[in-house]
């Protein structure tokens, strides 16, 4: 899942979140605001219903509304510009009319596992690095050791990270068995939910 931090004033920040939702309107997004005490609020724009909510779970992007220092490109939104933050992806400030909400989708990638080098490193970097570096073209999401691709393994609800051998095994297996069923289409997601 795409990850964009979203910084700035707060009118501002509103502005961009309620512009990007109604412009992306075909994806399911996500907005995670956290406070300077670590409470989360999670809201689903343009979702009105409960069971709308649940359908759009997992979402293709998570706007996250924090200020916490993490390896995801940044959507500041603020009146003052600013220029020497290696993550900044858009500037916002209410009069960019021009401002290209589906070129920010495309350049935001999916959340890496914000680990140190010495917790991980098998890039050649820290999360940070490879952020910046994929930001700027220099690096592909795939380079990260823990990017699955198209395999995603939960446990109890809980994301388990899964190293890119593992998750080639899992997609190959899988594929390979349900593409001879009645239905299947190479274009679509599989979904497969084991019940305990």
């Amino acid at each position: 899942m795409k990850c964009l931090k979203v910084t700035g004033t707060d009118s501002l920040v509103d502005e961009f979140i309620s512009i990007f939702s109604t412009t992306m309107r075909n994806k399911k997004i996500c907005v995670i605001s956290e406070d300077e005490t670590g409470k989360c609020d999670v809201s689903f724009p343009g979702s009105e219903f409960a069971m709308k909510m649940i359908r759009s779970m997992p979402p293709d992007i998570v706007l996250l509304r924090s200020n916490n220092e993490l390896a995801v490109p940044i959507a500041y939104c603020d009146n003052e510009l600013i220029e020497d933050d290696s993550l900044l992806l858009a500037q916002y400030n209410g009069e960019n009319h021009g401002t290209d909400f589906e070129d920010i989708y495309r350049k935001t990638f999916n959340l890496l596992p914000q680990k140190t080098a010495e917790e991980c490193g098998k890039c050649g970097m820290d999360c940070m690095g490879l952020a910046e570096a994929i930001l700027h073209g220099e690096k592909r999401e795939e380079d990260c050791y823990y990017a699955s691709g198209n395999v995603e393994v939960k446990l109890g609800g809980r994301l388990i990270e899964l190293s890119k051998f593992p998750a080639s095994i899992i997609e190959g297996a899988v594929i390979g068995l349900v593409s001879s069923l009645k239905g299947y289409n190479e274009k679509e997601d599989i979904s497969i939910r084991v019940k305990s």
